[in-house]
């Protein structure tokens, strides 16, 4: 004849139960989260690599530049998956997250920042596809820049024009610097950016060349009668060189210019000294 378990046995199964139960759950959910967290951790890192990919095939900043880029522009250029997620939220990964390629001393570097608000599904917003370089250098000092601006298809690969166009800071062509311009849709973002740089150096002039004695000569500010300007409209540094001699004859003073962008400007003249 079979017996069953006591009352006493059944509570003594139910509390070796709890207790197992108790240390098991912490321990798979602690599993899942590091496992989500790794999967995300790995996302990224895809991001990134897609990023590095992106800047091989099409462009690199120079040294202290950067390009910012839309993960919607990753997915349009076919580097990372249309439906890519954030494993730990299971949401899509924003479309209009930035994403930056930076060049620090010849070391490039490639940096994900999560924050966005567009989630919905890629197949189902506009398609922006940015017209000419997402890194465009303009030379300080120019007097226009024409943006190539985008190219927008909806769901339904019909042409949209409809999008605003914004530039972070001010686009301010005397001055260097970094500037951002966002192409926004309805749905979707995009990014270009834009260096204003000097690769100009600074014009030197003089009206003559000089005739002096060699008294005069040494006490002679050659600097007083020269104009020195540079596109950047910055502070250019002037030194003066020669190779004068008490005797009569021919010599050349030698100026030499350079701006803050280390661009540099050398110009020669003539100083005749007379007995």
């Amino acid at each position: 004849m079979k017996k069953g378990f006591t009352l006493a046995e059944l509570l003594g199964v139910i509390i070796i139960l709890g207790a197992l139960m108790l240390i098991i759950i912490p321990l798979v959910s602690t599993a899942i989260k590091n496992a989500d967290e790794d999967l995300y951790n790995s996302q990224i890192e895809s991001i990134k690599l897609a990023l590095e990919i992106w800047a091989s095939d099409n462009q690199k900043p120079n040294d202290g530049e950067y390009i910012t880029l839309s993960l919607s522009q990753l997915k349009e250029a076919g580097l990372v998956e249309l439906d890519i997620r954030n494993p730990i939220t299971k949401e899509l990964f924003p479309n209009d997250m930035i994403l930056k390629i930076t060049n620090n001393n010849g070391i490039v570097e490639y940096t994900v920042n999560e924050n966005g608000s567009n989630t919905k599904d890629y197949d189902s917003i506009t398609s922006i596809k940015v017209n000419g370089d997402v890194l465009e250098y303009v030379e300080v000092g120019s007097i226009t820049y024409d943006d190539l601006g985008i190219t927008a298809k909806d769901s339904n690969n019909n042409s949209i024009t409809d999008f605003t166009t914004t530039t972070t800071p001010t686009l301010d062509l005397s001055k260097k610097g970094v500037y951002l311009i966002t192409y926004k849709t309805i749905d979707n973002v995009a990014y270009r950016t834009i260096v204003v740089r000097d690769t100009t150096g600074p014009e030197i002039t003089f009206n003559n060349n000089l005739e002096m004695t060699y008294e005069e000569s040494k006490s002679y500010d050659f600097k007083s009668d020269i104009t020195v300007t540079d596109n950047s409209n910055e502070e250019v540094s002037v030194t003066v060189e020669n190779n004068i001699k008490p005797l009569a004859g021919n010599y050349t003073v030698k100026y030499t210019a350079k701006d803050s962008s280390g661009n540099e400007t050398i110009k020669l003249r003539k100083v005749t000294i007379k007995e």
